[in-house]
């Protein structure tokens, strides 16, 4: 079963994050979805940096990038370096 949670951005909307698996050298392969309507799948490093592997805007596969708030709060999951 996967491993879900919350995220908030900067304004406080709660966004649903999902661990799919392990990625290697301790990353993890993460679903983050806005309820705005972008959805990412990333391969998140153990210092919590994010690279994109797919992402949507309503439903449509296109190129949506990776916002400030979600770096940061990847980054600060990741914990110390």
């Amino acid at each position: 079963m996967p491993d879900t949670m919350t995220m908030h951005d900067y304004s406080g909307t709660e966004v649903e994050v999902e661990k799919l698996d392990d990625a290697g050298a301790g990353g993890a392969r993460l679903d983050v979805e806005h309820p705005d309507g972008r959805r990412w799948r990333l391969e998140v490093s153990r210092s919590g940096e994010p690279e994109v592997v797919t992402s949507w805007r309503d439903g449509e596969l296109c190129d949506v990038d990776v916002p400030e708030w979600l770096e940061d709060n990847l980054k600060r999951a990741a914990g110390p370096a």
